[in-house]
């Protein structure tokens, strides 16, 4: 039957509002698959990519109303309805199939999931596993989990993943890139070719993943861009036809990516990227960044393995940062105990702040502290100037009703700060 198309429009992104764009529903998909729309359970094409013609030798426009069977041959037909029968499509995911074209043989990747009452089915061109047999892969996988699991701390856990995702896929560089709980970020764990400048250590606004994008990586555990230079290809039509809304495209594989991301790493240099998702607590606590420097595709099943990886290294990160909080805290202590007895032996402040200034710096993670007691004002480390620290207490005694005051971020409360901003910030 024929339907009318409709694309609704979606509002111009720059820096200003991109923190709003609604990247799930583009409209759009990269091209190295087809992606369809299927109405359940008589399998009507509702929508199709627009590159159907150059992929399945279809015209995009005709196929929509047309039952399924119109693309695919009766061994795929089948197996599609027995797949459909399972609850979640995720188990039965890829479908392989062969579609022979002008002479050529097509090797695709059926990827199905349902959302939003309709059924997305993704026909992604298939590569083999460079090489590997189904065997030596199964146990190069298995040691690399054996290997993270080995870790015995946070720092450990982080570096043998990014060493041993970098050893399976090849990316030129990958990373642990963790967040804080404002969203901004931090490469805490690297490894790379050598002739690449490190980003260890580097930090990052929340604005470089944005909300939205966060939330997206919370739903799904890994996102591939084999090449950035790619140009988008509308869904035809651009609407759910069930919700007469932009399709969303949260859980599509091939989902175009963001004009501003694109934009983003093409100032890096980078050419493809993959992401795995690093979750705590049903939370986004971080994410394994994979960068390369020319175009680079992994196959279904490969993504499947650092997807399993990026699962494995969450419930790690649950025990490891346990583990390490438990070693704090009673590294904490011991300074405590120290700091007491050097106050128990001691005359006057002072001479407590020259006996135990490393210890009491240590033991709240400063590079310095002031101790201010009437119009005493007792310094150790690096500290702005007396004049400033007086206006500083004065402030707290006049704003704060807390017996304890604390903030990451000193000049969002206090203005004054701005001035003394690398000395002491938070």
């Amino acid at each position: 039957m024929d339907m009318p198309i409709t694309i609704t429009a979606l509002p111009e992104v720059d820096l200003t509002n991109c923190d709003r764009e609604p990247i799930h529903k583009s409209g759009h998909i990269q091209p190295q698959g087809v992606l369809l729309v299927i109405q359940e359970p008589q399998l009507e094409i509702l929508g199709i990519s627009q590159n159907a013609l150059d992929l399945l030798g279809v015209e995009p426009e005709s196929a929509i109303g047309q039952d399924v069977s119109l693309l695919f041959d009766e061994v795929l037909l089948e197996k599609l309805k027995y797949c459909l029968l399972n609850e979640n499509l995720k188990t039965v995911n890829p479908i392989k199939w062969s579609l022979e074209k002008a002479g050529k043989s097509l090797d695709f990747d059926c990827i199905l999931h349902r959302w939003e009452g309709v059924l997305i089915i993704e026909l992604e061109l298939a590569t083999t596993t460079e090489n590997l047999s189904v065997f030596s892969f199964y146990h190069s996988v298995r040691s690399t989990v054996a290997k993270i699991q080995s870790a015995n701390n946070l720092k450990n856990l982080c570096q043998m993943t990014v060493e041993e995702i970098r050893k399976l896929t090849g990316f030129d560089r990958v990373m642990v890139y963790q967040f804080d709980p404002e969203g901004n970020g931090a490469v805490i764990a690297e490894d790379k070719v050598k002739n690449l400048s490190p980003f260890l250590g580097l930090n990052y606004p929340s604005s470089d993943v944005p909300k939205q994008a966060r939330k997206l990586y919370e739903l799904n555990w890994l996102r591939l861009i084999p090449d950035i230079n790619y140009k988008p290809v509308p869904l035809l039509p651009g609407n759910n036809p069930v919700t007469n809304e932009p399709i969303d495209l949260s859980f599509s594989v091939l989902r175009s990516v963001s004009p501003m991301h694109r934009e983003y790493l093409v100032n890096m240099g980078v050419v493809a990227s993959m992401s795995i998702s690093l979750i705590k607590d049903q939370k986004l606590w971080g994410l394994i960044a994979c960068h390369h420097y020319t175009p680079k595709y992994l196959n279904c099943e490969l993504r499947a393995a650092c997807e399993f990886i990026g699962q494995v290294m969450s419930l790690e990160l649950q025990s490891k940062e346990g583990n390490e909080d438990s070693d704090y805290k009673l590294h904490l202590k011991s300074i405590q105990t120290q700091i007491l007895e050097d106050i128990s032996t001691s005359e006057n402040l002072s001479e407590v702040l020259v006996k135990c200034q490393h210890n009491l710096l240590e033991a709240v993670n400063a590079s310095g502290a002031a101790i201010v007691f009437g119009e005493e004002c007792y310094q150790v480390g690096k500290t702005p100037q007396r004049s400033a620290l007086k206006s500083l207490t004065e402030w707290v005694q006049n704003h704060m009703n807390k017996e304890i005051f604390h903030t990451d971020s000193l000049t969002k409360c206090y203005p004054k700060a701005e001035q003394f901003k690398v000395i002491a910030s938070g």
